[in-house]
């Protein structure tokens, strides 16, 4: 089984992407530290960058990655690795990925009571 170095969650949250070929919009469907799966019609290739905007509904402002590169591309799926963003972005991306988490756990703890 594969072991990965950061934790993800499973999350629906709209995006926005902005390359120098193309852009267009999406879902992320899960979401690490280090970077996301997306799902969109829009045809990227392996190696390709983007500016990304993540709209989180409980954010005043979208979560802003300004570097990051397709990793894989499987049909409209397609994995993003974050390569640069600034700190404040850095941050909360960490609060939510923790926040998500928690939320998960009690859910879990929750429905096993």
């Amino acid at each position: 089984m594969e072991q990965r170095k950061y934790a993800r969650v499973r999350v629906e949250y709209g995006v926005s992407l902005s390359g120098d070929r193309i852009g267009g919009q999406g879902l992320v469907l899960d979401l690490s530290v280090a970077g996301c799966k997306v799902r969109s019609p829009i045809a990227v290739n392996r190696g390709e960058f983007f500016g990304v905007l993540i709209d989180v509904p409980r954010y005043e402002t979208p979560l802003y990655i300004e570097l990051a590169v397709v990793r894989w591309v499987h049909d409209q799926e397609f994995g993003m690795e974050f390569i640069r963003m600034e700190p404040i972005d850095q941050q909360r991306l960490r609060d939510l990925v923790r926040a998500t988490e928690a939320a998960m756990a009690r859910r879990q703890d929750t429905e096993t009571r």
